[in-house]
């Protein structure tokens, strides 16, 4: 095996355990174990989980920043970037479900290590606020409150997920996932709705 394809053995093994366990919940052993390797060999890609845990990060923002960015897109209606970025959006926490519970984590824990995480994979939230400030005809306090209306809308399904699935669906996986999908296009209808009010 070429030490690329260790490297991404490891990186896959790391993202099914803190899917799994979250950041604090996983152990180096059990992502070795996980991976067909040695602790050693893990400790020799990767020195700390904190370091395994930043890759991840950065892999799986990285799927999401080119989602924030088509909210900026003047050449797309508001419909369509909504549309789209919902979409995208939660279509990346489905494939990536230990990442919204991993923030609430941290937020709590550590939000100055979170704001180097988000900076470091190069998003710039400013500059994101004013183009679409400009682009929708909104004032940057606006646009704040529609980002974080419509951030909480896609993640808490996924935050609360043990809990909703059992209330809603009795423990049915399949059921809640159908509601996911669900809600790609119920939240755009309602955020454009709201919109629409103000």
């Amino acid at each position: 095996m070429t030490e690329k394809q260790t490297e991404q053995k490891i990186l896959d093994a790391a993202r099914e355990i803190f899917m799994r366990k979250g950041m604090h919940g996983a152990k180096m052993q059990e992502i070795a174990d996980e991976a067909g390797i040695n602790k050693a060999l893990l400790h020799y890609y990767f020195r700390s989980k904190d370091k395994l845990f930043d890759r991840i990060f950065q892999e799986v923002f990285g799927q999401l920043f080119p989602k924030l960015q088509i909210l900026v897109d003047a050449t797309k209606s508001i419909e369509e970037r909504v549309q789209i970025f919902v979409k995208e959006y939660m279509t990346v926490m489905q494939q990536n479900p230990f990442l919204p519970l991993f923030i609430l984590h941290e937020i709590q824990r550590d939000p100055d290590s979170l704001h180097e995480r988000f900076t470091s994979t190069g998003l710039q939230p400013e500059i994101v606020m004013q183009g679409m400030s400009a682009s929708l005809d909104m004032t940057v306090d606006e646009v704040k409150m529609f980002l974080v209306n419509m951030l909480s809308l896609c993640i808490f399904p996924f935050a609360a997920k043990p809990l909703l699935s059992r209330i809603l669906y009795a423990g049915d996986d399949k059921a809640y996932d159908s509601f996911l999908e669900e809600r790609k296009l119920s939240v755009p209808e309602f955020i454009l709705n709201s919109l629409k009010n103000q």
